[in-house]
């Protein structure tokens, strides 16, 4: 394990049992999280982003989903391999996640004041400040009247205002290592902007380490260290930030970066957009799997030998597909 990362993800294989066989989400992805960074996961839904997050905090969907192969490195530990309660004493205090919906990850009949106690006595059921603990979380995501929030359940809040809880509760035993899975979804643009630098306040505040994940590029360059770029469950490109936007090497990076809307595009220009749709996990080719969307022709071979990941400069690496990286 490399001594400046805190966790490190290598060659990861996560599967689902479905009633027509099993199906691998998560195909050989490896990559590390440095200290004290924000690594970024991008691609389009059904990419496999979210299933990575599950499987670093073995949260997957019982009893389908499965980790087939690979390890995930957190201090030195494997969590792969970890025993459950073990991995439960991990989970909340030294990882911490902050789910995509908070309307479903937030139970309605219990007050939010209840799920955030319930956060601290988990992992310290002697503690006799969880109440004053819950006011000041509260309170450094910027919820006013925390008193009075504690005492109220989620559909009592507005869409911003559940975000930062979720946000408070995942703070709340000043984890090491936090991962946030779109954060903003469904947010108005002016509360997305409120979220993010919150998260970066207190990132830059805890000197934790974080893994956002995002379809937005957007966030990506506003909030990220490095970029990992996400394709049919395979990563497909991995730079630091700057070197992503400013030098992206496979086709798919920048069909993601063309789609984005320019300020000095003509009047009623059309949007550029990827051509077709990311391949279903039933029938995912063995080897490159976006030059069927390249536009570009290619070898029938091109698709039954997966194309090598490499590095093509100082922390800058991509599957070396030579239709994708023409």
């Amino acid at each position: 394990m490399k001594p400046d990362a805190i966790l490190e993800v290598q060659d990861l294989r996560t599967a689902f049992d479905t009633d027509t066989g099993r199906v691998t989400a998560v195909d050989g992805v490896s990559f590390e999280v440095p200290r004290g960074k924000v690594l970024g996961i991008v691609g389009e839904s059904g990419c496999g982003k979210s299933v990575t997050a599950f499987s670093i905090t073995r949260l997957l969907p019982q009893p389908h989903g499965k980790i087939l192969g690979g390890s995930i490195l957190f201090e030195g530990r494997d969590l792969v391999t970890l025993p459950p309660e073990e991995m439960r004493k991990v989970r909340g205090k030294e990882i911490s996640m902050i789910f995509q919906e908070p309307m479903t990850a937030l139970n309605p009949v219990q007050t939010i004041g209840k799920q955030l106690g319930e956060a601290i006595l988990l992992h310290d059921p002697q503690n006799r400040d969880a109440v004053a603990r819950s006011v000041e979380m509260l309170k450094r995501v910027r919820i006013p009247s925390p008193e009075v929030r504690l005492g109220e359940y989620a559909h009592q809040l507005s869409g911003g205002m559940r975000q930062r809880v979720m946000i408070a509760m995942a703070l709340i035993n000043s984890p090491k290592l936090l991962i946030a899975d779109e954060p903003t979804t469904a947010l108005d643009v002016t509360v997305q902007a409120q979220i993010l630098e919150l998260i970066a306040e207190l990132q830059r505040e805890l000197g934790m380490s974080v893994i956002l994940i995002t379809h937005d590029l957007g966030v990506i360059a506003e909030t990220c260290d490095e970029v990992v770029v996400m394709y049919a469950g395979r990563i497909v490109e991995r730079a630091p930030v700057h070197e992503l936007f400013a030098n992206p090497r496979h086709a798919y990076t920048r069909g993601l970066l063309e789609s984005i809307p320019r300020l000095d595009a003509p009047p009623k220009a059309r949007l550029k957009a990827i051509f077709g749709n990311v391949p279903s996990l039933e029938n995912l080719p063995a080897g490159c799997r976006f030059a069927d969307r390249s536009g570009k022709a290619h070898a029938p071979e091109l698709l039954n030998t997966r194309p090598p990941f490499v590095e093509i400069s100082p922390g800058h690496s991509i599957e070396n597909c030579p239709v994708c990286t023409a």
